[in-house]
């Protein structure tokens, strides 16, 4: 599906995303939830909402994606697999 611009849309209600440092967007830097998609919402295809409640529209290139820290599990096993790499000389 695209937005009104002709953007993919990737990003789902609930993903975590993070706003772009600009000079024009509200809350940068701020991580948040992807509350709803509209896309054919004039002001912004995202609903974003912050921390507070707080609710702000922001298109996609005004969004990065932020990915889950991984578990100990997942970080010993990567830990595991460089140290063997590291012995195949």
């Amino acid at each position: 599906m695209l937005d009104k611009n002709g953007i993919p849309i990737d990003l789902r209600s609930g993903t975590q995303v993070r706003i772009r440092r600009s000079w024009r967007t509200p809350m940068a830097g701020r991580p948040c939830v992807v509350s709803a998609v509209e896309p054919n919402d004039r002001y912004g295809t995202y609903l974003i909402e912050f921390k507070g409640g707080l609710q702000f529209r922001y298109d996609r290139q005004d969004l990065e994606l932020l990915l889950a820290p991984r578990s100990f599990p997942e970080r010993l096993v990567h830990a595991l697999l460089r140290f063997g790499r590291s012995l195949r000389v």
